[in-house]
């Protein structure tokens, strides 16, 4: 199914219809219809105006279920992260309270109370420490992914596969099954979840952020851009040549730096893992049974090295510096792209400067589609192990997770399209914002890099710090103990205790 913005734009008076309980009867008026579609990145991206708009979906969590009054205790952020589930009253903005409202009409459909605690940056430490003195703490957890993946080849969290029981439905449209599917280490054991109900997931999604009036400054077009997008020939070899294009010495200082006017810039060289992931790279591949396999040491990887080494560092237009202020340099307009993630966005809307965003280039045409790399420290549910109260919990994040499919991400689409993240209303802009969310993706040795030495961060390290592209003699080097922490951590997560 294909989400078109038309659905996504809902008035405020459907906004503040009543809700429906995702086991009941199906309304009157149809909502939208595909808010988000499943993060693998495969399939036509491209947007159907002429499809019908669907009825809202019911999902398989019985209507009559009751939890008779149960307390689901929920470990989650607090409220600096800026979107943090844990709304407890209103206040007249309509993000927080569509999410208001979702939240108590789960616990209306359930008969259930959710008590949010606050964990500041959910370190894992409170979770190891409850695991190892069975204390039944928690029945849902917002965690860090990064730092919950590594507790999963622990047995901390309950399998939340379908097939072990409980009522998530990975099928319906509100679970990111792309995503989970990466989480996952066979087709039968499912620890971690992404979906509507943890939208941390979409906001820590990339795409690349293009000011528009330095583009037309440098000779460049617009619409020339939304059409190589649109294409699917938005390559790195296209993205490297535009940005080779613009370089000016601002200060007449004679030395690059931070007042200089550049194609790109970036602060950190862990954008270096968007662009791979982004543009088709991956470390892993699966056989029949879903089981992963390391297959990073190939000649694309070898080519994306290649290209991006020579990118970091002979490309004119290229700034690359730890901790450059690249948000005030692109606010000032002195940079043509930055890569982003959708809530650091909010740092530049009352930029003066036009901006479009729009999505990181494949490594060439043979790519099926953009990616969009999910960063690592995205919020993800889990449910502990040894938590009394798996099955009900499940209930709970389903009908979460239908409440704000349609009641909630709508809205802050929404507020992405209208306010905050683009000031172009075009149709073309408007379709790449949608590939760049469909695109949405990860990679099992992304996921749980921390676990097999590192083996995806090497190219940062190896480009970043090196300046290297011999990614052959770099991955021949750390292979043996690749395979040996890959395949102990495969074995540990398939094992049933």
């Amino acid at each position: 199914m294909k989400r078109k913005i038309t659905a996504l734009l809902l008035t405020a008076a459907l906004l503040a219809a009543s809700l429906v309980s995702c086991a009941g009867d199906t309304p009157d008026v149809p909502a939208s219809d595909n808010v988000h579609q499943d993060l693998s990145v495969t399939g036509d991206q491209s947007a159907d105006a002429s499809e019908p708009e669907e009825e809202r979906l019911t999902c398989a969590v019985p209507a009559d279920l009751d939890l008779g009054g149960l307390e689901i205790r929920t470990l989650c952020f607090a409220a600096r992260e800026g979107f943090t589930v844990a709304v407890e009253e209103l206040n007249g903005e309509m993000l927080n309270d569509a999410m208001y409202a979702a939240n108590r009409q789960t616990e209306e459909d359930l008969n259930f109370a959710f008590r949010f605690l606050e964990n500041g940056g959910i370190e894992t430490t409170d979770i190891e420490n409850a695991f190892a003195a069975g204390d039944d703490s928690w029945e849902l957890i917002y965690g860090t992914q990064w730092k919950v993946a590594q507790l999963v080849p622990r047995h901390m969290f309950a399998n939340l596969n379908p097939a072990a029981g409980g009522y998530i439905d990975l099928e319906k449209p509100w679970w990111y099954s792309g995503y989970i599917g990466e989480t996952a280490a066979d087709d039968t054991h499912t620890f971690l979840l992404g979906g509507d109900a943890a939208p941390s997931v979409f906001r820590r999604s990339t795409m690349l952020v293009l000011n528009t009036d330095l583009l037309r400054d440098t000779g460049g077009d617009l619409n020339e851009v939304y059409d190589t997008v649109l294409a699917g020939d938005w390559t790195v070899d296209r993205f490297a040549d535009m940005v080779s294009r613009v370089y000016r010495d601002a200060d007449g200082s004679g030395t690059r730096n931070t007042e200089d006017v550049y194609g790109f810039a970036t602060w950190t060289s862990s954008d270096l893992d968007h662009f791979m992931v982004g543009s088709g790279i991956r470390g892993c591949s699966r056989d029949a049974e879903g089981v992963p396999a390391i297959t990073f040491n190939n000649e694309r990887t070898v080519k994306f090295v290649e290209l991006f080494n020579d990118f970091f560092w002979n490309n004119p237009g290229t700034y690359y510096a730890e901790n450059a202020p690249t948000t005030e340099m692109f606010s000032a307009g002195n940079v043509l792209f930055l890569c982003e993630k959708f809530d650091r966005l909010d740092l530049i809307r009352d930029v003066q400067a036009d901006y479009t965003v729009i999505p990181l280039p494949k490594l060439d045409e043979s790519v099926p589609a953009y990616g969009s790399l999910v960063h690592d420290d995205a919020h993800i549910l889990c449910v502990p192990a040894i938590c009394r109260n798996i099955v009900p919990a499940t209930a709970v994040m389903e009908v979460m997770s239908h409440h704000y499919y349609y009641d909630v991400m709508p809205s802050y689409y929404e507020i992405i399209l209208k306010s905050k993240y683009r000031r172009d209303s075009s149709e073309a802009a408007s379709r790449i914002i949608d590939i760049i969310h469909d695109g949405m993706t990860t990679d099992f040795a992304y996921i749980y890099n921390y676990g097999i030495s590192n083996m995806m961060c090497s190219v940062r390290d190896l480009i970043g710090i090196s300046k290297s592209a011999d990614f052959a003699s770099d991955f021949a080097w750390n292979e043996k103990a690749y395979n040996k922490t890959f395949g102990k951590l495969v074995k540990a997560i398939r094992e049933e205790e």
